[in-house]
């Protein structure tokens, strides 16, 4: 009897480890698979701070880090900016440049104080060369000083749904609580895309301005990949606390989508991580009926 009590306890003891070794192996297992699911799911990975892929044509977020997180947005501003332009300045109205435009630190086209320039030329040295002195020298034309510009840019901002905005200077330069998210950076980039001339002065590769020759330093105009699709039109940024920045807008099967990359670490991972999520988000976008709609349809709205 003593030898089977025994037998008994040692089995019973031997049983509740086995059953505690079953639980911690499949505890492992499972947190191993969740790794692996993680390591190769399907959205892809991006080093910039917030990003987000947004469906124009749907109105659907099809990615988003951080996406409703204020962050400073460098000179993606520069997009409120030309909005701004377009709907209050026609063509070929003259955009005065102040002595404090003027003095604008750099990126600057660097035009004399007292200069005037045409509107479209001034929204081709705001998009192409991200022209500070141009963007303050807008804001005082329209806005009659940077203060109530800015007003203007927040009234427009809440307008178009932005609700992670506060817009200090028209430029993008550093101030404290000038701020907006990458999904605001979206809904005014589906604005902008509206407008024509905004996408025209996109487009240019280069542009006389003022005598000087002013040429688009968005690297994606130049080295589209059909994976990404049609593109429509972007606009980079970089300051030192904002780190980089790029709005890119493009067709895809009859969809407009706009990636926005914010508080990328370096210039290079800005484009790339773009490309990144455009091609992937291209999967999500299969042709459907507007596939055959005319181009000038699938850009919402016009000037």
């Amino acid at each position: 009897m003593q030898i089977a009590r025994q037998f008994k306890r040692r089995w019973r003891i031997f049983a509740q480890s086995f059953s505690a070794l079953v639980v911690i192996i499949g505890v492992t297992l499972s947190g191993v698979a969740t790794a692996g699911a993680r390591e190769t799911g399907d959205e892809p990975y991006v080093n910039a701070k917030a990003a987000v892929v947004y469906d124009v044509t749907t109105k659907k977020t099809l990615y988003d880090k951080q996406g409703d997180t204020a962050m400073y947005p460098a000179s993606t501003t520069k997009l409120m900016t030309a909005i701004l332009l377009v709907k209050n300045l026609q063509p070929d109205d003259p955009v005065y440049i102040g002595t404090e435009a003027a003095h604008q630190p750099r990126v600057r086209l660097g035009v004399k104080p007292g200069t005037t320039i045409p509107a479209d030329d001034a929204l081709c040295a705001l998009l192409m060369k991200s022209a500070n002195d141009i963007a303050y020298g807008v804001a005082e034309t329209v806005g009659g000083s940077q203060e109530g510009f800015a007003r203007m840019m927040n009234v427009e901002a809440r307008k178009l749904g932005c609700t992670h905005t506060e817009f200090v200077t028209p430029n993008g330069l550093h101030a404290e609580d000038h701020a907006t998210s990458a999904m605001d950076i979206a809904y005014i980039m589906a604005e902008a895309i509206k407008h024509p001339r905004i996408v025209d002065a996109m487009q240019t590769k280069s542009h006389m301005v003022d005598g000087k020759t002013v040429n688009n330093t968005n690297r994606l105009l130049y080295s589209q990949g059909n994976a990404i699709g049609e593109y429509i039109g972007g606009k980079t940024g970089f300051t030192s606390k904002a780190m980089y920045c790029l709005a890119t807008a493009v067709r895809q099967h009859g969809h407009v989508l706009i990636s926005v990359v914010l508080g990328a670490p370096r210039k290079t991972y800005m484009y790339s991580e773009t490309i990144r999520l455009l091609t992937w988000a291209n999967q999500y976008t299969e042709p459907g009926e507007d596939e055959h709609m005319d181009k000038e349809e699938t850009v919402p709205g016009q000037d």
